[in-house]
């Protein structure tokens, strides 16, 4: 089975990209997505079981704090992947290297290849052909979107298969103290 941890958004970003979503099927032709909308966190991996991973994210959410996000603009992966920008802080960075190490220490899991330095946080919007990322982006053009928002929740991915997609299997609040007006800080050691 695979798995993948994720940053839930909050609604009005969840609904944007939901709207999105339902426009450039409407408007382009595309295939609705089959996932909600998220913030990969720890990219999709094997696992044998998922009970060891539900009791770790849980565990985790309860040691972090909810913290600032901002998502702004339309971005691409090459002419395939068309995403709404995460504006990237040290809390968020400094929380994925922390998920990174402790599970490569709790399941034996490496980082993704897009992972760790390499990663690119984001909001998927959806997936085309070359010809169709071009209509989409024109079409976008009438949108300037800027969300900030406190990322409070966590969500535990489990993938149906081919075809299928996507499931929330599980949601974690974030619990995390502030300490004043500064946030925990994950130490990368």
């Amino acid at each position: 089975m695979k798995i993948g941890y994720a940053l839930m958004l909050n609604k009005e970003a969840h609904n944007f990209i939901r709207k999105i979503q339902l426009e450039l099927h409407q408007e382009v032709g595309i295939g609705l997505a089959r996932q909600a909308p998220h913030i990969t966190i720890k990219s999709p991996f094997e696992v044998t079981a998922i009970e060891p991973h539900i009791e770790f994210l849980g565990a985790l959410a309860k040691r972090t704090p909810p913290f600032e996000l901002q998502l702004k603009g339309f971005q691409s992966f090459g002419q395939q992947v068309l995403f709404l920008d995460v504006v990237e802080n040290e809390v968020l960075r400094d929380l994925h290297h922390h998920i990174l190490q402790e599970v490569k220490v709790a399941f034996g899991e490496a980082p993704h290849a897009f992972e760790g330095e390499n990663i690119k946080f984001h909001a998927s919007i959806a997936g085309f052909q070359e010809e169709d990322l071009e209509a989409a982006q024109d079409y976008l053009a009438r949108y300037q979107p800027d969300f900030h928002f406190t990322a409070q929740t966590f969500g535990l991915f489990y993938y149906l298969g081919p075809g299928n997609g996507w499931i929330v299997n599980s949601y974690y609040d974030l619990g995390g103290e502030y300490s004043g007006a500064k946030l925990q800080k994950f130490s990368r050691t």
